[in-house]
């Protein structure tokens, strides 16, 4: 395969993760009811495949292009956009232990790059969103759209955007392991 194929192929593989991201994360539902307002969706298996197979700059772009495909969709209104950089922040969560333990890990074994990645993937995710939240989107969303939470925000934090963190890591790790596995001859992985 010559370079310019590669790339192109890469490109293509990109390009579909990107809308396969796009269409999944149309499929969103609320998972706990005192933060309705966050979504659990799968649109980042796509982001994590592409990550393992190109690395986490492919999975980045690929995050960004559902993000601009969702803003069309949907408009890029204040709302929609705190939204959106939510979800890239979360995106990028999940993806920096997958691009670690696959791409610098090669030396472990798919199931134990699999493992750690999930598991490290959920922790971080759960530790980065909840600081974000608390620190930054709610705060926001409060002062710039005069949005008042029905708990204290700590008790919000503690009953809500904690526990959607760890449902969805472990919702998303879980998915992309069963996919990841029956896709290894398609990702190069070895066992």
């Amino acid at each position: 395969m010559t370079v310019s194929h590669s790339r192109l192929q890469r490109y293509t593989v990109t390009a579909c993760f990107g809308a396969l991201a796009f269409v999944l994360m149309l499929f969103e539902f609320p998972v706990i009811p005192v933060v309705s307002y966050l979504k659990l969706d799968f649109s980042d298996l796509p982001v994590l495949l592409g990550t393992i197979m190109y690395g986490p700059i492919t999975g980045i772009v690929i995050t960004v292009i559902k993000l601009l495909l969702h803003g069309a969709m949907r408009g890029f209104s204040p709302v929609e956009f705190l939204g959106l950089f939510a979800s890239f922040c979360s995106s990028v969560a999940l993806l920096i232990p997958v691009a670690w333990f696959f791409r610098r890990g090669s030396h472990r074994s798919f199931k134990a790059a699999m493992w750690w990645s999930a598991v490290v993937g959920t922790l971080l995710l759960t530790v980065v969103m909840t600081l974000f939240n608390l620190y930054v989107l709610t705060p926001m969303y409060m002062k710039l759209f005069a949005w008042q939470p029905n708990l204290p925000i700590p008790e919000l934090m503690a009953v809500g955007v904690l526990p959607f963190n760890l449902i969805k890591g472990i919702a998303v790790s879980a998915v992309f392991a069963f996919l990841a596995s029956r896709m290894k001859h398609l990702l190069h992985l070895a066992d």
